[in-house]
């Protein structure tokens, strides 16, 4: 970080201690000061701090004495201390809400935005920079509508402070919703649906978003297990997919026409592909490490049509060839 980043970050220290006095008895003595600055990771010596009050003083022009009788410095009256921003700190805070308009009916977010809208004002930025289109530039996959999504916010910050959460869940193949009580640990999306991974039972669980209702942050607290998060990412590693556990990894072989393997070499099915053959002319042959899960076969096979055939293993052929006659009946 920049020293002037870091200067600036003595300065908010600084200046949350000389308005402490509305929440805490007294005003900071430069002991006091140095200690609080030593506790947030910034050791400085006498001179250095007496600098930065300085600064407060003569270049922001804070309303800063030091009090003899008392020995302590403080603020003669209100006055808030104000991190520079310049337009292109803007520009850039707005193209971050755009990556997080998944957040987007969050009250946190919410209040971010209407922050960022205020220093836009400030800045007059519609006027210097009329064809600004930030949120232009990215566009995702993901459904603003999506189910569940109010949900997100709330289900991060029981996984922050390790409250266990309630809720219904109703699967996909059945019609008969089910009370949970969960330990949350990971939120994970995937191909525009974001699932909850965590502990229910001592045993990890995966549920999907979009199919919960009634969630209650309870104020029940639980120790994060750091095992757990390891066998998570141990087994997700070789998935395609959250669906996934209580699964084996095994090699699978493929091979892709001429047409479908310049879209293969350039973007992988998975961090596991490696080539079969060195300078194969005639498509393209693949071999990954895997779990067999409906996402793989539907993702990385079927996805492709005719332009794929599975090579190995058998009991993978066996199940691709059923699963495309009964389409084929379908027509």
């Amino acid at each position: 970080m920049p020293k002037t980043k870091y200067a600036y970050l003595r300065y908010l220290i600084i200046h949350s201690q000389l308005k402490r006095n509305i929440h805490k008895y007294g005003y900071p003595t430069l002991a006091d000061l140095k200690e609080c600055l030593k506790d947030e990771g910034f050791e400085v010596s006498d001179s250095t701090l007496e600098k930065d009050l300085c600064f407060l003083r003569e270049e922001r022009g804070a309303p800063l004495v030091y009090d003899r009788a008392q020995r302590c410095y403080r603020y003669t009256e209100d006055w808030e201390f104000d991190v520079p921003f310049t337009p292109e700190d803007v520009r850039f805070l707005r193209m971050l809400l755009h990556k997080l308009q998944i957040f987007g009916d969050a009250q946190e977010f919410k209040q971010v935005k209407d922050s960022i809208d205020r220093l836009g004002e400030y800045y007059d930025l519609a006027n210097q920079y009329p064809t600004d289109k930030t949120d232009k530039f990215i566009l995702f996959e993901y459904s603003k509508g999506f189910r569940g999504r109010n949900f997100l916010s709330e289900i991060y910050d029981a996984i922050y402070n390790e409250n266990e959460i309630t809720f219904t869940h109703c699967r996909f193949d059945s019609d008969k919703p089910t009370k949970r009580n969960v330990q949350p640990y990971i939120l994970k999306e995937h191909r525009n649906r974001w699932y909850l991974i965590g502990k229910e039972n001592d045993k990890a669980r995966i549920f999907g978003v979009d199919r919960i209702t009634d969630l209650k942050i309870t104020k029940n607290q639980f120790a994060r297990d750091p095992e757990f998060y390891d066998e998570v990412f141990r087994v997700l590693y070789d998935a395609v997919g959250v669906f996934a556990f209580e699964q084996d990894s095994e090699d699978v072989i493929l091979h892709f026409n001429e047409e479908a393997a310049p879209y293969i070499k350039s973007l992988p099915l998975h961090r596991s592909q490696i080539p079969v053959y060195e300078n194969e002319t005639e498509g393209y042959t693949v071999r990954l490490h895997v779990k067999i899960n409906s996402e793989f076969i539907n993702e990385c096979i079927l996805r492709y049509g005719d332009k794929v055939r599975v090579i190995s293993p058998e009991h993978l052929v066996a199940e691709v060839k059923l699963m495309l006659q009964n389409a084929l009946k379908a027509y």
